[in-house]
């Protein structure tokens, strides 16, 4: 199935259950992941492209944002509720399986300091297929101007319509994250 540049698709029950037994997904995630999972390599908004995280990849990349990869000693900042389903330039896209929101961080600074950029899972997926309308089904792609930077006019359009439905703050950290 495809709507607005999003591929999505079911996911086999034995990569679930391996999903079930490494991750202990929430219900939520799981069932996303179950029915309409990502089936795309990534979604190109300018700089680096955003990549969604098919389920046969999931409980393979966790440990890149969980841990220091050099001496491979878990992040002490890092949450067991986090689960990383997408990034940006290995900036991850975090769901907090408590809170449910959706977040998103510099990845290698330090402290990890979370920029809240949907409140649900939902609303995350309605602002991706938003940018994808915009950017492709509108603009057809052409939405950087010439120093390759996103059109001032394109970006106002998305905050506009991102503003009919996400916190002011979400919007914020969305600009932010496409400038």
């Amino acid at each position: 199935m495809t709507k607005s540049g999003f591929t999505v698709g079911p996911t086999d029950e034995h990569v679930i259950n391996e999903i079930k037994r490494s991750l202990h997904l929430s219900e939520k995630l799981l069932s996303w992941y179950r029915k309409c999972a990502p089936r795309i390599e990534e979604l190109d908004f300018g700089g680096n492209p955003i990549h969604l995280y098919e389920p046969e990849e999931l409980v393979d990349l966790q440990i890149n944002f969980s841990h220091d990869l050099y001496c491979m000693k878990k992040n002490p900042d890092w949450k067991e509720d986090w689960i990383v389903i997408a990034d940006k330039g290995l900036d991850p896209f975090i769901f907090d399986q408590k809170t449910e929101k959706i977040y998103h961080a510099l990845h290698g600074q330090g402290h990890i300091r979370l920029r809240e950029i949907a409140p649900c899972l939902e609303d995350f997926i309605e602002t991706l297929s938003i940018l994808t309308e915009i950017c492709y089904l509108k603009y057809h792609g052409q939405f950087l101007n010439d120093g390759w930077e996103f059109d001032k006019k394109i970006l106002q359009e998305i905050e506009g319509k991102l503003s009919t439905f996400l916190p002011k703050e979400c919007v914020k950290n969305w600009v932010m994250i496409l400038e």
